[in-house]
């Protein structure tokens, strides 16, 4: 029988990576405590991180208490991960109108080499493809950002003029360069390409706006542009708190939405060879640190992978942390943290139909049609997978945001709306749907046809 924090960690991989271009993992998402938190909160979240912390094993962990723990010395984290400068990526909210939003970041190929350390499927999700220009699969990226809302991020040895080529194939077009990036726009996206980086907007309803969030996201980078941190103390001190990680997670929030006054939070998970650790920092305003707050959230989180966290203070930063065998991870998760909602919204009940019309020319057109159920927000519901074409005339070329019609309330797809996608002989194309905040996401449907 699967133990609970196996069938755990299995949930949460497709959480970590949900929202990328195409799906990255094709487990259904459905762990309460979705990685940015689950449930309505739009605008402001946490994250988490994980910083090199001193080996604990479960029979060394003591139990929190309610009062504040002297400073810990840190152990130096491993600065040389491919995903070290993830916060030089992350503009200042005001790029998306958002008081604070989420961030996720993660080093696939510092993973990959710890592949024997880890438990057995703990790196499958980083073997597939994302759908993305220049990018056969997560492996080969030696970072992967996704900045809420919509935004996307690689890091990898590209060449140039060939994801420019596929980029003007996806119907983009190259309007201008800033900071060392061309930039492309089009009717369904954005897109900034230099020579190790890609970021892309893709699926975005307002082409205008994706642009924007492009453009911040390079001069945040260049330092051309306010960053996440210098706008926020909050978040410089959330980041500082996190360090490096193989895999990271936050954001900040205000103070009466979340965790007993906390204003950030966020998750780090750094892999060792026989231990991985997980730390979750909170940052509270000045003198009001409830480090009790954290231990009871920390005592039954699912991040911790079972284990029992300690807990700890610095300053305005109160911190728990926990190590687990490496061998027993058998996926990634960033669960939740500190101040996230412990309550997922409902996954939508809703059928879909598809339908094949080859076109010529090793193309053709799936029609995908909501045939019954729920009504279902235009901005939740993706379409990704594998095997995308450029067809004259339909609604969407690549992975992204529903593009076909949505004549519910509010541009809700219901019963009888429909989009056409432009695919190659061979696919495997998914309907997913991801709750706002990004915290939780289910394949709803799935259409696949072998190349001919």
């Amino acid at each position: 029988m699967t133990s609970p924090r196996r069938s755990f960690l299995r949930r949460s991989a497709a959480a970590l990576l949900a929202g990328a271009t195409a799906g990255c993992l094709s487990d259904d998402t459905t762990a309460t405590d979705g990685p940015g938190g689950a449930g309505t909160d739009t605008d402001a979240k946490t994250d988490a991180t994980v910083t090199g912390t001193p080996s604990q094993t479960p029979t060394d962990t003591a139990t929190a208490t309610d009062s504040p723990t002297p400073t810990e010395t840190a152990t130096p984290s491993p600065d040389g991960l491919g995903n070290a400068d993830y916060a030089e990526w992350l503009p200042a909210p005001a790029a998306f109108d958002r008081d604070g939003y989420r961030f996720t970041s993660i080093a696939p190929r510092d993973v990959l080499d710890r592949e024997s350390d880890l438990g057995d499927g703990a790196t499958e999700g980083l073997r597939g493809d994302p759908s993305v220009p220049g990018i056969d699969s997560y492996a080969d990226a030696a970072a992967f950002h996704r900045i809420r809302p919509g935004v996307l991020v690689f890091e990898a040895d590209l060449d140039r003029e060939t994801v420019a080529e596929d980029l003007r194939g996806r119907g983009l077009t190259e309007v201008t360069t800033r900071e060392g990036f061309a930039v492309f726009t089009g009717d369904r996206g954005a897109a900034a390409l230099a020579e190790s980086a890609i970021v892309l907007s893709l699926g975005a309803s307002d082409p205008d706006a994706a642009r924007s969030v492009v453009e911040a996201v390079v001069d945040a980078k260049a330092g051309a542009g306010p960053r996440y941190v210098d706008e926020s103390d909050d978040c410089e001190r959330l980041t500082a708190a996190i360090g490096s990680a193989h895999l990271v997670s936050g954001r900040t929030y205000a103070a009466e939405a979340r965790l007993e006054g906390a204003v950030a939070g966020g998750i780090g998970i750094e892999v060792g060879e026989t231990e991985t650790r997980v730390k979750a920092p909170a940052v509270f305003p000045e003198n009001e640190v409830d480090e009790a707050a954290l231990a009871e959230w920390a005592a039954d989180a699912d991040v911790f992978y079972g284990q029992e966290p300690t807990t700890a203070v610095d300053g305005r930063v109160a911190t728990a942390k926990a190590s687990i065998p490496s061998a027993e991870v058998t996926t990634f998760g960033t669960g939740s943290f500190p101040g996230s909602s412990r309550t997922a919204p409902r996954t939508p009940q809703a059928i879909f139909g598809f339908e094949h019309d080859p076109t010529g020319d090793g193309v053709g057109i799936l029609e995908i049609t909501h045939e019954g159920g729920d009504s279902i927000a235009r901005s939740e519901l993706y379409i990704r997978g594998a095997g995308f074409a450029s067809v004259e005339g339909v609604d969407q070329t690549a992975a992204g945001q529903w593009q076909g019609t949505a004549s519910g309330d509010d541009e809700a797809v219901v019963a009888g709306d429909r989009v056409e996608v432009g695919v190659a002989s061979g696919y495997e194309i998914n309907v997913v749907w991801e709750s706002a905040d990004g915290g939780v996401s289910a394949t709803l449907a799935t259409n696949e046809r072998p190349d001919a």
